[in-house]
């Protein structure tokens, strides 16, 4: 085989760095042709057999890269970095629990090392067992004592597990290490609700005035100080901080809003009432799913962990997994290039009872053979139609929340990865318009389908509203949901630290602190016939 400019065979330790320096160089594609063929030459090389696994991870072809990943431990049985590689590749395709045993496995193996430390920890976080987590990044700050990052990382931690005090001394004592660990500015800010007399303005402003070495420094501190700023009712300044980062974050965003209001507005007009009838199928009879959609910071978070609370319910957080089982099974019928246009088209022309079935299973490595589970991805609203032709006996929960208060509660939230509509006041405006009229529609094709949650009224009127929620989801009322904030399972949402608390309704109506800045968004939302409920 002559690979990377070789002009003989090289010996199993030059092919395993050859193929690493490919992935390292992008150059995925080389290995991914001759895959059969390093299989065959090199299949007593670990080494190799990573490398495979990891070309295949890359190209999302998670199946191959499991069964490389294990054969490269079955030839080096107690090596860390091959464990943690199976590990990594299990938790891409949700299988948690065979994450979890061979992560307990790797604890055997482990040098003292700061790094495997770290790295097994991170592991232990992406599949929610955060008390370990915890545990391997304290012994990481142990062997390296003046890494931040370790720091930050277990403080992030604390914040899943709800140990918020616990949480802002690591985030000081990281800070106190490297002022430039601009992300434990961020998560401290929202641990606690910060007073004139303890907060961090001042140290902010400093290091904002200092300069930061690259834009997303810039934006965090800026979050930052608007929450900070908020929390003191420095309104004007707080907001005047939150424009500045959300503007800097959008100039770095490749993004159209068009394109989802496009999108939205497919969803509609191939989602009507008579294609949706001419659907033979009756889908997959599962009553195990209860998704709970909408907005993201409406509130979905606190209806996942009171409806979670219940002895018969397991909350498995936000899951990708109805669109990627959607994605992967229209990419079955046809090229992997396929255009959004013609995705919304061709999932109507699916086998509905078969992705029902394969969502479900496909959940199975996270939430085992519990009676419910909650899958908690706000942005599943757009699936709503699809989900009730494969899994019409799924229970759907809409959480709404007034229109202006939702669109600041966006506005200030740094997702970073997620919903780019959010660093704009007019592409937020617009986005909600669309937003507001998909569910409009799924309301009048499915009359009576979904269960709809105020937001305002879940804090004003928590016991019944709660009441009506286990109702709508077939269950009996359990007492210890009245008490659902001292649930000790982890949220790693948005709402990690607020969720620790007794339902408190001071972010009703906070919007209006901000009546004349957030204009824009009402002159969007008026013509459209959207007003604020307050």
């Amino acid at each position: 085989m002559n690979m990377t400019g070789l002009s003989s065979r090289p010996n199993a330790d030059q092919m395993a760095l050859r193929l690493s320096q490919l992935i390292r160089q992008g150059k995925v594609a080389r290995i991914l042709g001759r895959i059969d063929e390093l299989a065959r030459e090199y299949d007593d090389h670990s080494g190799v057999q990573q490398a495979i696994s990891e070309a295949a991870i890359l190209a999302k072809d998670f199946p191959t890269a499991i069964k490389f990943a294990e054969r490269a431990l079955e030839l080096d049985k107690s090596n860390i970095k091959r464990q943690l590689h199976l590990a990594m590749c299990l938790i891409a395709t949700n299988e948690q629990r065979r994450a979890g045993e061979t992560l307990r496995l790797a604890e055997q193996n482990l040098a003292d090392s700061a790094e495997q430390y770290s790295m097994l920890a991170s592991l232990y976080v992406r599949i929610d067992e955060h008390q370990r987590a915890a545990k391997f990044y304290k012994r990481a700050i142990e062997n390296d004592p003046t890494n931040a990052k370790h720091l930050f990382s277990l403080a992030a931690t604390y914040r899943f597990m709800g140990k918020l005090n616990e949480a802002e001394q690591a985030c000081d004592r990281a800070l106190a290490l490297d002022p430039a660990e601009f992300e434990a500015y961020l998560i401290r800010a929202d641990l606690r609700k910060q007073t004139r007399e303890s907060n961090h303005v001042e140290q902010m402003e400093t290091v904002l005035q200092q300069g930061t070495s690259n834009y997303m420094g810039e934006v965090m501190l800026c979050h930052a100080l608007a929450k900070e700023c908020e929390d003191l009712g420095l309104f004007k300044k707080s907001f005047d901080y939150l424009n500045r980062g959300a503007s800097v974050r959008k100039k770095h965003l490749s993004y159209e809003v068009r394109k989802d209001l496009q999108l939205i507005d497919l969803i509609i007009n191939t989602y009507s009432e008579e294609s949706v009838d001419a659907i033979r199928s009756s889908g997959f009879n599962s009553s195990e799913p209860i998704f709970i959609v909408g907005m993201p910071r409406t509130g979905t978070t606190l209806v996942e962990r009171i409806i979670g609370s219940h002895s018969k319910v397991k909350s498995v957080g936000e899951l990708p997994n109805f669109s990627q089982e959607m994605t992967r099974m229209i990419k079955d019928q046809g090229s992997d290039e396929i255009k959004q246009a013609d995705m919304v088209a061709a999932s109507l022309k699916l086998d509905m009872k078969k992705l029902g079935e394969s969502y479900i299973e496909s959940t199975r490595g996270i939430t085992g053979d519990t009676e419910h589970f909650i899958d908690k991805l706000p942005f599943n609203y757009l699936n709503i139609g699809l989900i009730h032709l494969a899994l019409p006996a799924a229970k759907v929960i809409h959480v709404n929340r007034d229109p202006m208060d939702t669109c600041y509660a966006v506005y200030k939230t740094l997702f970073q990865r997620a919903y780019p509509f959010s660093y704009s006041l007019d592409d937020l405006g617009r986005y909600f318009v669309a937003y507001w009229r998909l569910m409009d529609h799924w309301h009048s094709l499915l009359p009576g389908k979904m269960h709809e949650v105020s937001y305002e009224e879940l804090v004003t009127e928590t016991d019944r509203e709660s009441r009506r929620l286990v109702e709508f989801c077939g269950l009996e009322w359990e007492d210890q949901l009245s008490r659902f904030h001292e649930s000790e399972v982890p949220s790693t949402t948005a709402s990690a630290s607020q969720v620790r608390q007794p339902v408190y309704r001071s972010s009703v109506g906070k919007w209006r602190n901000y009546r004349e800045q957030l204009r824009p968004i009402a002159e969007i939302l008026e013509p459209a016939g959207i007003g604020t409920w307050q």
